[in-house]
């Protein structure tokens, strides 16, 4: 809890069993018990993402429903502090579909990260992935993406209007530019901040003056990275209070289509 404003991770890995999700370069945290209590001594007070572990030629959809099932199994656990996102692959539309219309009729509104270099695939607007996200949108749900080539987010937006898409790891300055373009361009296109990005000064005031603290949802990425520095780099940046709150709380409420309370 930091004072005056709710923290809500929107980019997160959970840790589940040691053979169902990645762990922190360095070794720790590996449990859920653990993993949560660093949140929330953080600050945290509320978080989202999907379980990982990386299947970079998967043979079948096994993998990528077993670590949904220990997303679902942990926010059922921890119902006040965590909203897990689903994971999809488009070799696998079928399965996808199945796993999506599951989800759903259980509640969850949220789909990745994803990552396709760590799951068989390249691309965000092939015609097998469209496929599956013009169900995402027509279920209202919204997805959150590994950093994605601008040409393909782009394809994406184009051919699903009214899809929401949360954007991950701003990147260097030259990206950001281009980002920030990409998102006055798509009303359904947002950032999280996670990885790379936060930690230049100046450029989350440079995102907020640009397309409006309304297009960017706080992430941590965590356990890959450091939560604190995450939320310091929001509280010292010169924005408003209530772009922080927009940011830290507001937005991710917003698209989530559940409000949280915890």
């Amino acid at each position: 809890m930091i004072e005056g404003f709710r923290i809500i991770d929107a980019h997160c890995h959970p840790i589940a069993e040691p053979d169902v999700s990645i762990i922190n370069a360095y070794g720790t945290p590996d449990n859920t018990k653990d993993f949560f209590t660093e949140m929330r001594n953080a600050g945290l007070d509320f978080c989202c993402g999907s379980v990982i572990k990386p299947d970079r030629e998967p043979k079948d959809f096994s993998s990528f429903a077993r670590t949904n099932a220990a997303g679902y199994r942990i926010e059922r656990e921890y119902p006040d502090f965590y909203q897990t996102g689903i994971r999809i692959n488009p070799l696998f539309v079928k399965d996808s579909l199945a796993e999506l219309e599951k989800y759903h009729k259980l509640g969850v509104t949220w789909v990745g990260e994803l990552v396709p270099y760590s799951s068989g695939y390249s691309s965000y607007s092939s015609p097998e992935i469209l496929e599956i996200f013009s169900v995402v949108r027509d279920l209202g749900m919204t997805v959150s993406v590994h950093s994605p080539d601008e040409e393909d987010i782009a394809k994406l937006m184009e051919n699903l209007p009214g899809l929401n898409v949360v954007a991950a790891h701003p990147g260097e300055k030259p990206r950001v530019m281009l980002r920030v373009e990409l998102m006055k361009r798509f009303p359904g296109l947002y950032w999280d901040l996670s990885g790379t990005g936060l930690f230049r000064w100046g450029m989350l005031k440079y995102m907020v003056d640009q397309c409006g603290p309304e297009k960017i949802l706080f992430g941590t990425d965590f356990p890959i990275c450091n939560i604190a520095m995450q939320i310091y780099g929001v509280l010292s940046e010169h924005i408003s209070d209530e772009a922080r709150v927009a940011i830290f709380s507001g937005n991710f409420e917003r698209l989530c289509g559940r409000k949280k309370q915890g």
